[in-house]
């Protein structure tokens, strides 16, 4: 029957008739276990007045709690038993007075915290009252879901109860949903937002009697917000957000006044939120921010937030604008997107609108760790760039600098990917810049106290976190420190608390070794220079120690490339012979050489070696002796003093020619070369990771070899070359490190630079290395040949496809051969190198690479010009398949005929560049244009007149020279001109314009590093060897960027110049959105749009994909596709994204697609096919005098879409089927103005999807 039918009889019954039948229904409910909803209906509207009607009121008050305790988790029972309660309101009010009492009970009995609960006479356990409690919020959050405007469990009571329930366990959540529940019905219903009567108070009886005169919603929540601590809010909850947001912003529309919003606890509470929350706990605080400045009657003046009423309109714009770049860079997290938020970020944070605390809340969160590396860099890089700048106010961001800022500042990678090394500096840029901004706070103009604050935290940062910090950060916060000493405003009479910390700092372990002493030195420097009036240094602990350490680094003499000099003890009876070593040795058990006394005695045995006639050493004796100096080197596993006294020593000039006079010697094993050659290969071992063991060792082994030939064959010493050569060394990423604060070391105390801790740089070794190639003992060719070949293998046996870039390809090994080229390649094997060779460029790919390549065989052609005659003849064979072999051999014609010289070769090598220059292969082309005019110009200068007078070739040099890119400098390695024999020099072959071009490669060597190795020579009167390639004309000094100075930090947008553009947020939140819907959660997942979409004719998954992103987009009511296993595919999940999990996609076969058309318009359904045919309306053309509202009309050339609409989708190809055509009430078709007259089945759907919201989204 029919509500309304039921109401018509219950209004006819007489009282006695009322009676009975609530009699029978009650009975009923009595005489079954099971909660019966219908019978408890009738009972409720049946409830009889007169003497009966207080005892019936209770039992059925009484029963309808017992459902509620029942129906705890039946959410849908329970919102039906609400609405039933409603019918009744004297129900209603009595079960909601009920509720109130009881909770009111469970919190005395929560805050004093009593075992039991006192309610009507009855003790009831804690446990049981809480479950109790639950069940009735959860009946409460049921009775908010109905949405009427008369609802008595709508009250200042209710309020009140509902606020007081937060904050204790198992009660706060459900508290929260019922409070949310209400919150929800009076935003619907404003007309309860300004309640004043008197049901602010329940008793057990009534609704009360007293008259607050306050309105519904007002301070209840704040007020219990203040009692509740602090941690309340950061345990990763987002309710007390949710429940806050939609407080304030009931309160916002209905113009109430929150006391909070003046308090400083209100602003604290709502930026943990912001800080610590994930992305629905932010936005609910970014919604709370907004609303609250809106709300506020009077000015705000307190730390956490200023607000002047008569600008706030201005505040609310910037606020808003806040809002926005919080959701870009916290939530969206696009880089691209929070790179173009930056010069907005720089005008906020210079207006004075917006609080420091909310700026220094965003840059906190956008450097905490759970942002993504690339994120965190670009703020990180721009909030630099904004401090050191002075862009800004600064003043406020003390307690972020210290809490937000360096935590994010002091990681290593940030350090490591910002180091660029050349041969003029080592620098790392984010440590420059963080010393500034560290320089830049301490100088503000701060008061002393505050000055004194700052440095206390900076160095208790240090402190606490330098066992886990990267270590050379600290460095760089202390050279900030020492900057900031500069300025008269940062002067400051530190007190103990400040000294004291840095003495604990100077204390810190771990620092590499040039780390440690510049670590020593700044913090000598700050006691010093900050050391309060008053204050006695010596009382400070551990300052005598820290003053001595520094005293030893002022005072240390310095030794040239070798480390600190360590002078020997004079004793009378000082060692003066290999024996005498040996003797003192076995007499000491070793003592002599352990730990400190091992560099003296290492300096000892070297200058017996310098001093005595090999005549006079016996090999054995060395032997033994050597053999002991590296077992202790051993011990102390090769610390850096140690490590860099073994190469010189072992590889000495005696030790080598007596190794040589002895191997020829000595039928069976040579103890003396064994020991040699496990050396060398050790010490090249650990060369590798320790580049400062790189310049001594190849210095000696050079040394050896070109005194010495003989011991090439005795020594590792092809090994060693080879490995040099095959993986040049260089210093790694942390030295590198080293190096730089060496430098800035030697500005604090001058003689302690680098060569004094570690000698030459590790460029040195290459030059060493080059040079000893370049003037290889001609004895010993094999070997150099063997090392030619085991270079070039690789680079011949490489497998299609060859990769742009490999790891073992190094541009150092094509330079060794090409050096090595002039010497090992000759008569007898020339032909079989150039086969190779010319093997090895036909597999590389990578430009610079193939310009080394080339060079080597135009060399080899020079060398044995009869071989170049092959060229032309190998060019003209080759088709146009193969373009960059084609390009090659253009190449290497054009760089051999110049040392030619043959007017027929350049002829004919014109002759068959004219073809190519019209080639359709761009390399072809492009190298025969830039070939053609070389050749004319060497016919030019030799005078050859069948080129220069010969017409065609004449204008084609003039088209050529014409074009725009021929005059400008080289711009590719490919049109970088090359002599192949003028160029061929050291300089030109290592530092050549090649090596900078197109991408920068790292030069290993310089014009200055063969000098000085030459000078080293003639000093130690080492008659080299003739260098077989000159070394060239020196290059003027360059910072020619190395492997390190790729451009790792993140480009930072000029702020001062650059507009603000507008901000994408993809988050895609509004505050409207924020707020949850009335009803059960439910009524949340209902599509708003009464539209159904068919795409049961559509195959291809993508085009399905892409339907269902759109169709979840706006809210659709269902999908149907011909069969769910599209859903399954690759290609549709690929452009539907995650749509489908959020829409009812069905299955719906195209031969049912009919029939189930005929079924929905028999439901109300109207159905519109989106299609070109000859009744089609327009899309969103309205028919004249048609009503698209009305099925009987004529809708056939109607282009709006009805309110219940089915549309469908024909195939790709062939469109809506005619059977389709037949059911549909009418088409439409999408109007174009293009030549082309169909659009993608994606794009239509979309198109009609938005037309219909466009239709019928403001009457939802």
């Amino acid at each position: 029957m029919d509500p309304s039918d039921v109401d018509t009889v219950f209004e006819l019954l007489d009282e006695t008739s009322r009676i009975a039948a609530f009699r029978r229904s009650w009975d009923k409910l009595e005489s079954v276990d099971s909660i019966d909803l219908g019978a408890l209906r009738l009972c409720i509207r049946l409830l009889p007045s007169g003497e009966q009607h207080e005892s019936s009121l209770h039992d059925l008050k009484e029963y309808v709690v017992d459902c509620i305790w029942q129906l705890a988790g039946d959410h849908d029972r329970l919102s039906h038993l609400a609405s039933i309660c409603l019918e009744n309101r004297e129900v209603a009010t009595k079960i909601h007075a009920d509720t109130c009492s009881f909770l009111q009970n469970v919190q005395s009995a929560l805050k004093s915290k009593a075992e039991e609960v006192s309610y009507r006479d009855q003790r009831i356990a804690l446990a049981k009252a809480l479950s109790q409690a639950v069940a009735l919020l959860h009946f409460l959050r049921c009775s908010y879901w109905r949405c009427s405007g008369d609802n008595p469990s709508v009250s200042h009571a209710a309020v009140q109860t509902l606020c007081d329930s937060l904050g204790y366990d198992r009660v706060d959540g459900p508290a929260h949903d019922a409070l949310s529940a209400l919150l929800a019905l009076v935003q619907s219903h404003p007309s309860y937002a300004q309640q004043e009567d008197s049901k602010s108070s329940l008793s057990d009886n009534d609704l009360g009697d007293q008259d607050t005169h306050e309105p519904l919603i007002a301070q209840q929540l704040w007020s219990r917000f203040q009692e509740l601590p602090d941690e309340y809010f950061t345990i990763g909850s987002s309710l007390p957000y949710k429940t806050w947001f939609q407080w304030i912003s009931l309160a916002a529309s209905a113009g109430i006044d929150i006391e909070g919003v003046y308090e400083p606890s209100y602003w604290k509470r709502l930026r943990f939120g912001l800080m610590i929350g994930f992305t629905e706990q932010r936005k609910y605080c970014l919604g709370i921010l907004r609303q609250s400045i809106s709300i506020a009657r009077r000015d705000i003046d307190i730390p956490a937030m200023s607000m002047s009423t008569a600008h706030r309109l201005e505040h609310q714009k910037y606020y808003e604008k806040f809002s926005s770049l919080f959701e870009t860079i916290i939530l969206d997290r696009y880089p691209n997107q929070v790179q173009a938020c930056l010069p907005e970020l720089t005008n906020i944070l210079r207006s004075q609108l917006i609080s420091s605390t909310w700026i220094t809340a965003l840059l906190s969160a956008a450097l905490n760790p759970t942002i993504q590396d690339g994120v965190r860099k670009l703020v990180g890089a721009w909030y630099m760039t904004f401090v050191t700048e002075a862009q800004g106010a600064v003043e406020q961001h003390l307690t972020f600098l210290v809490e937000g800022f360096l935590p994010w500042a002091v990681q290593g990678s940030l350090f490591t990917a910002s180091l660029t090394s050349t041969r003029c500096q080592t620098t790392c840029r984010h440590g420059i810049l963080l010393s500034d901004v560290i320089c830049r706070f301490v100088t503000l103009p701060l008061n002393p106290s505050e000055r004194e604050k700052l440095l206390v935290d900076i160095l208790d940062f240090i402190v606490t976190n330098g066992d886990k910090m990267f270590k050379y950060a600290i460095v760089y916060i202390l050279h900030g420190l020492i900057q900031s000493l500069a300025y008269p405003l940062s002067s400051v009479d530190a007190g103990i608390g400040v000294l004291d910390l840095v003495t604990k700092v100077s204390r810190l372990t771990g620092f590499p070794e040039v780390a440690s002493d510049l670590c020593i030195v700044y913090c000598a420097t700050l006691c010093q220079q900050i050391c309060g009036q008053g204050f006695n240094l010596q009382e400070i602990p551990g300052y005598d120690s820290l003053k001595a350490r520094y005293g030893e680094l002022k005072g240390q003499n310095t030794s040239q490339g070798t480390g600190p000099r360590i002078v020997s003890q004079s004793t009378s009876d000082k060692p003066e012979s290999i024996s005498q070593i040996l003797k003192l040795l076995k007499d000491s058990r070793h003592k002599h050489i352990q730990d400190d006394s091992f560099v003296p005695a290492c300096t000892t045995i070297t200058a017996i070696l310098e001093n005595t006639s090999i005549d006079t050493i016996e090999p054995m004796e060395l032997c033994e002796v050597l053999q002991a100096i590296w077992e202790e080197a051993d011990r102390q596993e090769f610390r850096r003093p140690v490590a860099m006294q073994l190469s010189s020593l072992f590889f000495h000039k005696t030790c080598i020619e007596i190794c040589v006079n002895h191997h020829k010697n000595v039928a069976k094993s040579d103890a003396l070369a064994e020991l040699l050659s496990k050396v060398m290969q050790q010490l090249r071992q650990i060369s590798e990771s320790r580049s400062y063991l790189l310049s001594t060792l190849y210095e000696s082994v050079r040394q050896a070899c070109i005194a010495f030939p003989g011991i090439i064959g005795i020594l590792p010493i092809e090994e060693t070359i080879l490995s040099f050569v095959q993986k040049p060394p260089e210093p790694k990423t942390e030295f590198l490190f080293e190096i730089a604060l060496a430098e800035q070391l030697q500005t604090q105390i001058p003689q302690r630079d680098y060569a004094f801790y570690y000698g030459r740089r590790e460029w040195y070794a290459y030059a060493c290395v080059i040079d000893l190639l370049n003037r290889w003992p001609a004895e010993k060719s094999q070997i150099a040949t063997d090392i030619f070949n085991q270079i070039l293998e690789p680079w011949t046996t490489q497998k299609r496809p060859i990769p742009i870039i490999s790891k073992w390809k190094e541009t150092f090994q094509l330079q060794a051969m090409l050096l090595l080229g002039e010497f090992c390649i000759s008569d007898t094997n020339v032909s079989l190198y150039v086969e190779t060779f010319m093997a090895a460029l036909i597999l590389e790919p990578w430009p610079r690479y193939r310009y080394l390549l080339e060079w080597i065989v135009c060399r080899i052609y020079h060398r044995f010009p009869h071989l170049a005659t092959r060229i032309l003849p190998d060019l003209s064979r080759l088709d146009e398949a193969t373009p960059i072999q084609v390009a090659s051999l253009m190449k290497l014609a054009v760089l051999a005929a110049p040392f030619l010289d043959s007017e027929d070769f350049a002829l004919k090598l014109m002759t068959q560049l004219i073809p190519f220059s019209a080639s359709m292969k761009v390399h072809i082309r492009h190298e025969a244009h830039w070939s053609f005019p070389i050749i004319f110009q060497l016919a030019h200068r030799k005078g050859w007149a069948s080129i220069t007078s010969n017409p065609a070739f004449k204008a084609l040099y003039e088209h050529i020279c014409s074009s725009d890119k021929y005059g400008k400098p080289a711009w590719t390695i490919r049109t970088l001109k090359l002599d192949a024999i003028n160029d061929f020099t050291l300089v030109n072959i290592f530092q050549g314009d090649y090596l900078s071009i197109e991408s920068h490669e790292q030069q290993f060597v310089a014009y200055e590093d063969f000098e000085d190795l030459w000078a080293e020579d003639q000093s130690k009167d080492l008659n080299a060897l003739d260098a077989r390639v000159p070394l060239g004309m020196s290059k003027a000094a360059k910072s020619t960027p190395t492997a390190h100075d790729l451009p790792t930090n993140p480009k930072v947008i000029d702020v001062t110049e650059a507009q603000p553009a507008p901000l994408q947020t993809k988050s895609g939140f509004d505050l409207a959105s924020l707020l949850p819907q009335l009803g059960p959660p439910s009524s949340a997942q209902r599509r708003p749009a009464s539209v159904i979409l068919i795409a049961s004719l559509i195959d291809n998954p993508t085009n399905l994909g892409g339907l269902s992103r759109i169709a979840e987009s706006f809210g659709l009511q269902a999908l149907y596709i011909n069969s769910l296993k599209a859903v399954e595919t690759k290609e549709f999940k690929n452009t539907a994204v995650t749509s489908y999990k959020h829409l009812d996609i069905k299955e719906l076969k195209v031969d049912a697609v009919s029939g189930f058309l005929v079924e929905l318009k028999g439901t109300g359904w109207q159905v519109v096919g989106v299609e070109q045919t000859d009744r089609s309306g327009i899309l969103g053309q309205v028919g004249e005098g048609e009503d698209s509202e009305d099925p009987a009309g004529n809708n056939e050339c109607i282009g709006t879409l009805p309110r219940k609409c089915v549309l469908v989708l024909g195939s790709e190809k062939g469109g809506i089927t005619s059977e389709v055509l037949a059911v549909v009430d009418r088409c439409v078709e999408i109007r174009t103005v293009g030549v082309t007259r169909s659009l993608n089945v994606q794009t239509a759907g979309g198109i009609a999807v938005y037309e219909w919201w466009r239709e019928w989204g403001g009457k939802l």
